[in-house]
């Protein structure tokens, strides 16, 4: 690339797609994805990072047990729960590992995120799939999980999402990666082509992987489960959540306080944020506490939706600066992270349409 103030410069370019990020232990795997994720910021000149450049609509998406969901259609991974419970609309106050991710990868989709940056490491195994042996015990029709692997072609296809992901023991997405590198000793490689030969020499014989993962009745996927037309088809997410007012943001008593980098005390009600790992200043917090406020007592109707309250907050600090917002020392947060301290708000109800 040719920079107006560099000159030329070289590296690694990321094509949009799934990327497959491999390697040993100890190798660079997530240290690669930590750079990218922080990468949606720029960085001071002798960081080190300086041309570590991300889409930065990127999110980081893992589990997080015992978080609370609210509202979140989580129908593309989750769904026909034995207990009859709605997974378009899905609500919880203590999320299981699969449940919490699938609401985060939702979520990310809500907030505009073009990329989604998974690391084995932190994810739920039976959100990111289902080996064969356990398909044949326990048939498709009793498991409600939709495993990650035979959504993520869709989402870059239908959704337009690009997904990079780290794994270090599963060889189940070298059928489905576009681009597949691998760390060695901290230099990335491109082994795409070698990879894919031993995957096909690997899987000889067996039906070939379809492009569009699920399929029509009896045909095999990715993971070895036939597709079908019922609620294993595409999903959409289609429905509009829309924030209600908590009575708390009223109270001209009411107190905001920031604890380190883990969480946000409204009103003694805690926001956790320890896992939202593309927060990286203590102020940033700061501003999503004061944010919160000011949508509740300027946007929070009962009528306007999550996203276009989130709209309202970034027109306004575009146009007045975050000085609008609050008189404390803060950094302005990405609308991802708006959405995510939202989201995990406890006091927060909604409905949908």
């Amino acid at each position: 690339m040719e920079l107006p103030n560099r000159g030329q410069l070289k590296g690694m370019g990321i094509k949009k797609g799934i990327t497959l990020i491999v390697g040993g232990g100890y190798h660079g795997k997530s240290t690669l994805l930590k750079a990218l994720e922080l990468g949606v910021y720029d960085h001071i000149a002798g960081d080190g990072r300086e041309f570590v450049i991300t889409d930065d609509t990127a999110v980081k998406s893992r589990a997080e047990d015992g978080r609370s969901i609210r509202n979140v259609d989580i129908s593309m991974f989750i769904d026909n729960l034995p207990n009859g419970k709605d997974t378009v609309s899905f609500d919880t106050e203590d999320a299981s590992g699969s449940t919490s991710q699938a609401a985060g990868v939702s979520e990310g989709i809500e907030a505009g995120a073009d990329v989604l940056l998974i690391d084995e490491d932190t994810s739920a195994t039976n959100f990111m799939i289902r080996d064969e042996l356990m398909q044949r015990v326990v048939l498709r029709d009793q498991e409600p999980i939709i495993p990650f692997i035979d959504r993520v072609r869709e989402l870059y296809e239908v959704q337009g999402v690009s997904t990079i992901l780290v794994a270090g023991s599963s060889g189940s997405y070298f059928y489905v990666a576009d681009t597949i590198i691998q760390m060695d000793c901290y230099h990335p490689l491109d082994i795409t082509e070698r990879a894919k030969k031993e995957a096909a020499e690997y899987r000889k014989g067996a039906a070939e992987y379809r492009k569009d993962a699920v399929g029509t009745d009896g045909e095999e996927t990715a993971s070895g489960q036939a597709g079908e037309s019922g609620h294993r088809a595409a999903a959409q997410f289609t429905h509009r959540r829309i924030p209600l007012p908590v009575k708390a943001f009223r109270e001209p008593r009411l107190k905001i306080k920031t604890l380190g980098m883990d969480s946000i005390s409204i009103d003694r009600e805690c926001i956790d944020l320890r896992l939202v790992e593309q927060l990286v200043d203590e102020e940033q917090l700061c501003a999503l506490g004061q944010l919160l406020k000011y949508a509740h007592l300027h946007f929070v109707d009962g009528r306007r939706s999550l996203t276009e309250i989130v709209g309202l907050l970034e027109k306004t600090m575009d146009e007045k600066g975050l000085d609008e917002i609050t008189v404390k020392a803060a950094a302005r947060p990405r609308r991802q992270e708006i959405f995510a301290c939202i989201n995990r708000y406890r006091e927060q109800t909604q409905k949908s349409v």
